[in-house]
This record gives structure tokens, C-alpha cells and sequence, in this order.
């Protein structure tokens, strides 16, 4: 099994309606993004897929300059966002295997799909 991981960044502003802190106002990060995806067999020059390739549907992908309270259902959550960018490379035909969004240096989070393929809610 290979594992291919693709970096990407893009800046946004977002909220948390419901926060107790800070993140309740609107404020911005420069988010990175690392998405990771999978094979098992090499083409006729010895890659599972191009990076560049790759590279170009995350670019597309990513909200850049915006506020993603505007283009996501759910809240803006670095959780949310991470099942949110793995299910647009879902769509787009790509063998995601995880995506990590960093909202900071410190913070991050990962998702990747478990074998019921759905996000759970905490209780």
C-alpha cells in the first residue's frame, strides 16, 4: 500500500455560533491542509497517482478568502472542515484516505473515514 500526502494552505474566516470564547466572533486562520491518498499498483512509470494532479483538485478544493460559515452546512469547526474537504476529494474521485486540518502551529485535527464511513457526534 502506498499512501500519497499532498500539502496545500488557503486563508478563511469563520465562527463558532454557541462557542463560550473567543471563537464565537469572527476571526481568520491560515489553515493547512494535508490530505492523504492510497493504491496498491504503480503505473507504466511507477506512481499511483500524480502529485501534481493531486495537487490541482486540492487547490480547487480549498475555500480560500472566505468565511466558511458561508459555504459549509455544518459549523466551521476544524473537525467539520477536515470531513468536509475529505468528502469534496470523495466526490472528486480521489482515493482520500485522510485529511488534516491545521487551524494553528498548535492545533489540528484529522479525519479519516471508520468503517461504518460516518462522522459521529460527540454526546
Amino acid at each position: 500500500m502506498y499512501t500519497l500526502i499532498v500539502r496545500a494552505s488557503f486563508e478563511a474566516a469563520h465562527w463558532i455560533p454557541g462557542h463560550p470564547g473567543k471563537c464565537a466572533r469572527m476571526h481568520g486562520h491560515s489553515y493547512r491542509v494535508e490530505a492523504e491518498f492510497v493504491g496498491t499498483e504503480l503505473n507504466e512509470i511507477g506512481m499511483v497517482h500524480d502529485f501534481a494532479d493531486l495537487r490541482r483538485v486540492l487547490d480547487e478544493i480549498v475555500p480560500d478568502h472566505c468565511v466558511l460559515n458561508d459555504v459549509m452546512d455544518e459549523p466551521s469547526t476544524a473537525e467539520n472542515l477536515a470531513a468536509w474537504l475529505y468528502q469534496r476529494l470523495v466526490d472528486a474521485g480521489l482515493p482520500v484516505a485522510a485529511v488534516t486540518v491545521w487551524e494553528t502551529e498548535r492545533y489540528g485535527c484529522r479525519y479519516q473515514r471508520d468503517a461504518e464511513s460516518a462522522p459521529r457526534r460527540s454526546v
